[in-house]
């Protein structure tokens, strides 16, 4: 079932406007699960943590921002209003995002129950990135090369997100840690949020459990920023986290 978020902006016309979708089965009495979709991902990139989250006995909802329109201001108020619509007459959500979306999350005014950052930076990157910022309006996906990024389905997006989005790998904006219980998670192989620029930052959260996936974490196994999507392991673990009272 699909919904239609009203405009954000005074003006109807003023602003872009979000789509909120249940993206799994319909299941109202159970915990809504927030699915923040990166602007420039498609949202079928989401499939494999929207079955999880289900599995876990979470009801799934997905918030996209189509169109090429977007600004970071924009973004961030469609998460608020996402989160509002399905915490309404509920539990208190618990969020999911991946990317750079978990930026928008953190600059949004939102209390979840829970919250998990996978792949998202949270601050800069030690060393000189060598990001381009796209020209003009428009940009198809993130700008990184996709061969760093792993497999990854990208849509179009506006172009002050794509420049917003290579500068965040030299200055993250200011949020506000987030006071609920916190799941992030980095790959040592994720040109996006390497884990120096994951778990330093968030060490002070008040209550954050720390994942690195790769040789020098639990896992075996290292993970491009795609895969911390696809990965059916890893979104178990995930769902598990938010499921967790």
């Amino acid at each position: 079932m699909g919904m239609l978020l009203a405009s954000l902006g005074a003006v109807a016309f003023a602003a872009p406007t979000p789509t909120l979708t249940d993206a799994g089965r319909a299941l109202p009495d159970r915990r809504p699960a927030l699915v923040v979709v990166t602007p420039g991902v498609s949202p079928a990139a989401y499939d494999v943590w929207v079955a999880a989250i289900e599995d876990a006995g979470l009801d799934a909802w997905i918030v996209t921002f189509p169109g090429v329109t977007w600004t970071v201001d924009t973004a961030v108020a469609g998460v608020e209003e996402a989160f509002t619509a399905v915490a309404k007459g509920r539990e208190a959500p618990v969020v999911a995002a991946h990317g750079y979306a978990g930026v928008l999350v953190l600059l949004a005014p939102i209390e979840p129950a829970a919250l998990a950052l996978v792949g998202t930076p949270l601050g800069p990157q030690p060393v000189v990135v060598l990001t381009q910022p796209p020209p003009g309006d428009a940009t198809l996906g993130l700008p990184w090369a996709p061969e760093l990024l792993g497999p990854l389905a990208v849509e179009p997006t506006s172009g002050e997100l794509g420049r917003a989005y290579a500068a965040w790998a030299v200055s993250i904006p200011d949020y506000a840690p987030p006071r609920c219980r916190s799941l992030v998670v980095a790959s040592g192989i994720d040109p996006v949020a390497p884990p120096e620029v994951v778990r330093l930052p968030s060490q002070s959260w008040p209550d954050r459990r720390w994942m690195r996936v790769g040789m020098l974490g639990l896992d075996p196994k290292e993970l491009p920023h795609g895969e911390l999507l696809s990965d059916a392991a890893l979104a178990a673990e995930i769902a598990a986290f938010l499921r967790a009272p």
